[in-house]
């Protein structure tokens, strides 16, 4: 199922490229500030709203969202460094084993509200510069459980993010524009991995510097 959706997803970049392709959309040294919101579900989550019989199965459970602001840095047209400061609500759990008599999924989940700080690379492909690819790391750091009502600790520790990104860049040349794309992100706690699959929409990034 990945194996297609991975082919689809190339064949729509192929076929498209010629009606979404644009020349000299960024330039060397163009500074934009982007405004991001974002969300992200392990694919197993699902299974935790139904607890019909109690039990909930080994493995890794996330649903993470981000909203905050970036800075990015094209040092050429085609590769730009990315930062910047994101609220993250993350509720994850890491199960070794199973569990049993499990009323809410709630009941085994850490949930830290974070604030997340990435760095990150992306490259607008050569000649489909509306294709947008990257990948790099975060660091989240916990400063308050938001389940701290009900539980003694609900934060959690700092962890380490990797997030993965392909999508589309809809900024107009020599002006600002909006971003949408797929991310991928690994996430490293203490206990296990967990791997939420989402998106990233970028609302407005402003151009506050270029060349021209």
């Amino acid at each position: 199922m990945v194996k297609k959706g991975i082919f689809l997803l190339v064949l729509v970049v192929l076929i498209t490229g010629g009606v979404f392709a644009q020349t000299g959309v960024h330039e060397a040294f163009d500074m934009f500030i982007g405004l991001n919101l974002g969300l992200g579900i392990s694919p197993n989550i699902f299974s935790l709203f139904n607890l019909s019989d109690n039990v909930v199965r080994k493995g890794n459970y996330a649903i993470t969202a981000d909203f905050g602001v970036t800075y990015d840095f094209y040092l050429f047209p085609w590769l730009s460094f990315n930062s910047g400061v994101l609220l993250h609500p993350d509720l994850y759990s890491t199960l070794d084993v199973d569990l049993f008599n499990v009323d809410k999924f709630t009941d085994i989940m850490a949930t830290p509200l974070c604030v997340t700080i990435p760095v990150m690379a992306h490259v607008n492909i050569p000649m489909v510069e509306w294709l947008y690819v990257g990948a790099g790391v975060s660091i989240n750091i916990p400063v308050l459980g938001m389940m701290d009502s009900v539980f003694d600790d609900s934060k959690g520790d700092a962890f380490f993010g990797v997030p993965m990104d392909v999508g589309f860049d809809f900024i107009k040349p020599g002006k600002g524009g909006g971003r949408f794309f797929f991310r991928v992100t690994p996430e490293i706690h203490k206990n296990g991995t967990t791997l939420p699959i989402g998106f990233i929409w970028q609302i407005y990034n402003w151009r506050i510097f270029g060349k021209q």
